[in-house]
């Protein structure tokens, strides 16, 4: 965040400049009626005198309309850069993260950080200068005005302001911690909001509507509560406001009329003027200040993301062409959190075999090819890949020789094209339709209103019809070691046989690790490695 407010300091600094100049043009009409007030009018070359001021009025307004809008130019461009380097700053930070630290977070939580927050960020640079900071500006330069022309009055005046000033600076901080604890009910509604959606069709078929509708209203009744109290707090100190200031303007007319006569009638305007006049930043300020406390919570939530040390670095390491070989576990052990998952692990799986990995739910399974692609960092022992550790390897280089598929494909919004070859130009559409009419899934594709071109989501497609693209994804980005991981779970038993020939075409060139439960995958393996427990409990060669 400093980098890019010091990218833009030049930008920040002349923007201070236009509101120093805007807020004292401000601030200086009261004083040239109050010079004419104190006009002797007796004098013969008067209405050469009012003709002055009057001219030195109409140029002040007109220097305010000029400066105002260089002012509002200034800070919408400047703030607008500065945002739009932050939302980018943010959104690379998210994509740099690794594994570990993305499960710090949940979808919505960082979906908001690039929402809901960055937006607010606008709310905290523009409320800030163009509200908070303008009118600070414009209250000092009453003060000082006031001062200018009478000492005396202007020390009943700033008294005055002084007071106001403390009284709403007490309340905000009141307000900022309401206001923290309704952001904390808002972030919990968010989870839940999200968790509903996402398991939707199991609210319907446990008719748990009832439950999750209570639950949701009292999660609502809750921030109301909070809501109420804010409310009210906020609201409170505008009557002791408006006393505090007729106290202070009964205050200087009393001693200008009772104690000092001596004093102009234009001094006694201007400070007047100025007691009344504050009333109307101070409010701004107040208000300002509360919308402000929202803005600085998104932006600490925004720089405790940015703060994430847990950074991935693909091109980190050692670049190695065509990494290919045996793979070897020595040892490892990986800890997530603070459980230990993977325990003491040591075994060898050879250039071009198809290892099956099974065992019960929850052993390790999909944790142990986790590390082999550095998805996560092991805690001890060595991984290795025709005698390279792959700790030392790049990301980028491992993961390039690496295929997979999850147990749960996904797909983008986007086209079957684009969805199969993931921005890879070398992969042509006949090499696309190749595959496909290998698998024999030609009637999936066939169905497709404008073939590849389609624009499809997940929600339009069956488990096992996201799991054939998936494949064919998987088949196209040629790779030296594929994983599956439960690769025909959600396939009909037809579809099933069609993609186990196509697996046994692949290991004839490459390297298979499946995770697998079902007997027809694990039969087929030349190695199969039964976890239990974190450990392994049996490995099978055929």
């Amino acid at each position: 965040m400093k980098k890019i407010m010091k990218k833009y300091l030049k930008s920040i600094i002349i923007t201070l400049i236009l509101l120093l100049v805007c807020d004292f043009l401000w601030a200086l009409p009261p004083y040239v009626v109050k010079k004419v007030v104190d006009v002797d009018f007796t004098k013969p070359d008067i209405i050469k005198t009012i003709t002055f001021f009057i001219c030195i009025y109409i140029s002040i307004h007109l220097a305010r309309v000029i400066m105002k809008y260089a002012r509002d130019v200034c800070i919408n461009k400047t703030i607008c850069k500065i945002l739009r380097d932050i939302r980018k700053t943010v959104f690379d930070k998210i994509l740099n993260f690794k594994m570990a630290t993305f499960n710090k977070y949940n979808s919505a939580e960082l979906y908001t950080r690039l929402t809901v927050d960055v937006n607010n960020l606008f709310d905290l640079f523009f409320g800030f200068l163009y509200g908070c900071l303008t009118n600070v500006l414009y209250l000092a330069f009453m003060v000082i005005m006031m001062f200018v022309a009478n000492i005396n009055l202007a020390i009943i005046g700033a008294v005055s302001i002084i007071i106001i000033s403390i009284i709403v600076y007490k309340f905000t901080k009141i307000l900022s911690k309401l206001d923290n604890e309704v952001l904390k009910k808002r972030d919990r509604e968010n989870r839940e909001f999200s968790e509903l959606y996402n398991k939707s069709k199991l609210t319907y078929l446990f008719k748990l509507q009832n439950k999750n509708i209570n639950k949701i209203e009292g999660l609502f009744y809750s921030e109301l509560e909070l809501r109420k109290k804010y409310i009210f707090i906020h609201h409170f100190p505008y009557w002791i406001i408006t006393i505090i200031q007729a106290i202070g303007i009964y205050a200087v007319i009393y001693y200008a009329l009772k104690l000092n006569v001596t004093i102009s009638l234009g001094s006694i305007y201007l400070v007047l003027y100025y007691i009344k006049e504050c009333k109307t930043p101070l409010e701004e300020i107040c208000n300002q200040l509360e919308e402000l406390q929202t803005c600085i919570n998104s932006y600490k939530r925004i720089k405790a993301l940015l703060n994430e040390t847990e950074e991935e670095n693909i091109d980190s390491g050692e670049y190695v062409e065509n990494l290919n070989g045996d793979i070897e576990f020595q040892n490892v052990s990986m800890r997530y959190n603070k459980e230990l998952i993977l325990k003491n692990m040591s075994f060898v799986i050879k250039k071009g075999s198809k290892v099956t990995i099974a065992g019960k739910t929850g052993v390790g399974k999909t944790t142990l090819t986790n590390v082999l692609m550095k998805l996560y960092d092991i805690e001890s022992g060595r991984i290795l890949i025709n005698n390279y550790d792959i700790s030392k390897i790049s990301n980028k280089c491992l993961r390039a020789n690496i295929s997979y598929i999850s147990q749960n494909p996904y797909v983008f919004t986007d086209t079957v094209r684009n969805n199969i070859t993931l921005g890879n130009e070398q992969i042509t559409d006949k090499q696309i339709n190749d595959v496909i009419q290998e698998i024999g899934v030609d009637n999936l594709f066939n169905k497709l209103y404008n073939g590849l071109n389609t624009e499809i989501k997940s929600s339009e497609l069956s488990y096992g019809e996201l799991q054939i693209i998936a494949f064919i994804r998987a088949i196209l980005h040629k790779a030296n070691f594929y994983i599956f991981d439960e690769p025909t779970s959600n396939i009909d038993l037809q579809t099933e046989k069609m993609i186990q020939n196509i697996i046994d075409k692949i290991s004839k060139s490459s390297t298979l690790i499946i995770i697998a439960h079902r007997k027809s995958t694990i039969e087929s393996s030349n190695k199969i490695i039964y976890l239990k427990d974190g450990k392994i409990d049996m490995i099978v060669n055929k």
